[in-house]
């Protein structure tokens, strides 16, 4: 019997004689939907938000899927079981889909040879830290935006920030200063991660509902990667952000939190300003703020805090302290 295609449906018939199967070149929105178990109306949707999947069109207009889609949405789909967003996935390639499958879906070992999930996690860490250190030194913008997408997700927010992106800062800055990477590295990467912790952030922005934080950095500091980071818990919390950023003089900070319906303002201070310099802006600031007003500081430059405002060693303690404040 020869191949048929049954035009009653988007099946392609098995040469039976031969024994082997003839994948059709292009798929039907229907025929993907029931190859994949991904409903038509969730693929246009995706088209419509992510650009992704994209078919192409017929002059009639309806939409040809390559049959590639099919496994790379399987695996779309068996990911956002484990909980993942599609908007994360679908801008990930199907060797980055199947890293995080790996973590999600691990094969089962023999018993008494399980390692301990605290090193593997450990382990894929380091790994890509050192990936992101040399995506910073070729320059290679994509490969070091694709590390921290993929550990954004298969970390989770916290795990990301206080693992991956604080570290990585560091060790941008010792690197640098070591000379294995030139200004222009330092820039660079810089760059990249303060501009992907922004759009981490967004959506949460777009959905926060709560009080609102004022964050800031002290005059003459700069650099803002540890307060973009502090944004992003804030964030997620369902906080709206009033985002000063950096260099920003007291009475300034002071004035944007009383005329802006502020609810608490957050500091971050890096190891570039003084401790002496920053403990002394911390107390005018807390001076010039409503008594009741939480003022929060951290950041590796943060010195011992002045009366009545409340320093942070770690993120996940500035996250705890999110938690029950909100």
């Amino acid at each position: 019997m020869s191949p048929t295609k049954n035009k009653g449906t988007d099946r392609v018939m098995t040469d039976s004689h031969k024994g082997t199967d003839r994948p059709a070149r292009s798929l039907t929105i229907g025929a993907l939907s029931r190859a994949t178990r991904i409903p038509a109306e969730t693929l246009r949707t995706w088209e419509r938000r992510y650009g992704s999947p994209m078919p192409e069109r017929k002059p009639s207009g309806h939409r040809l899927y390559p049959s590639t889609s099919v496994e790379r949405l399987r695996r779309v789909a068996r990911l956002l079981s484990h909980g993942h967003r599609p908007g994360e996935l679908l801008q990930l390639s199907t060797r980055e889909l199947d890293r995080l499958l790996s973590l999600a879906e691990p094969p089962p070992r023999a018993s008494g040879h399980s390692p301990n999930p605290a090193d593997l996690v450990a382990d894929g860490v380091e790994e890509s830290l050192v990936a992101m250190l040399r995506a910073s030194k070729e320059l290679d913008r994509e490969s070091l935006v694709r590390e921290m997408r993929v550990n954004w997700i298969r970390l989770g927010p916290l795990r990301f920030l206080d693992e991956l992106a604080g570290p990585f800062m560091l060790a941008l800055g010792k690197a640098w200063r070591e000379q294995g990477l030139d200004i222009r590295h330092e820039h660079f990467a810089s760059a990249c991660i303060t501009g992907f912790l922004r759009e981490i952030r967004e959506p949460y922005d777009h959905a926060a509902k709560g009080p609102r934080v004022a964050a800031a950095m002290l005059p003459g500091d700069r650099h803002e990667g540890g307060l973009l980071m502090a944004c992003a818990l804030v964030a997620i919390r369902g906080c709206r952000i009033l985002y000063l950023g950096p260099d920003t003089p007291v009475d300034q900070i002071a004035a944007a939190a009383v005329s802006g319906s502020v609810a608490a303002v957050a500091v971050s201070v890096s190891a570039a300003v003084p401790r002496s310099r920053a403990g002394n802006d911390l107390a005018l600031l807390r001076e010039a703020l409503p008594s009741r007003m939480p003022l929060w500081v951290g950041g590796s430059g943060a010195p011992d805090p002045p009366p009545g405002v409340e320093r942070f060693q770690t993120l996940a303690g500035f996250d705890a302290r999110l938690s029950t404040w909100v």
